[in-house]
């Protein structure tokens, strides 16, 4: 019993890593992707609204995605490590 705990307890921290990497990497992207885009297509940016914006649109897209990728990942991960322990 203590035991299917701790793994569950285990793969829900890898679960939140996941989701918290994925948001983390989509709001830099975003943030990015936006200010070169308002460096090249605006003529006169201003680039801390295009920062906060691309900001915002990043964390938001990337956690649409975040959920269920991390449970892909966490699928994954725990088909490497059983396979890791059949051998």
């Amino acid at each position: 019993m203590l035991l299917i705990l701790s793994q569950s307890i285990r793969w829900l921290l890898i679960w939140i890593y996941f989701v918290f990497i994925i948001c983390l990497l989509g709001a830099l992207f975003g943030t990015l992707l936006h200010l070169f885009f308002g460096f090249c297509f605006i003529k006169e940016p201003d680039y801390w609204h295009l920062g906060r914006f691309g900001f915002s649109n990043g964390i938001r897209y990337g956690g649409v995605w975040s959920g269920g990728l991390s449970i892909v990942l966490c699928v994954i991960l725990a088909r490497k490590e059983y396979l890791q322990r059949q051998v």
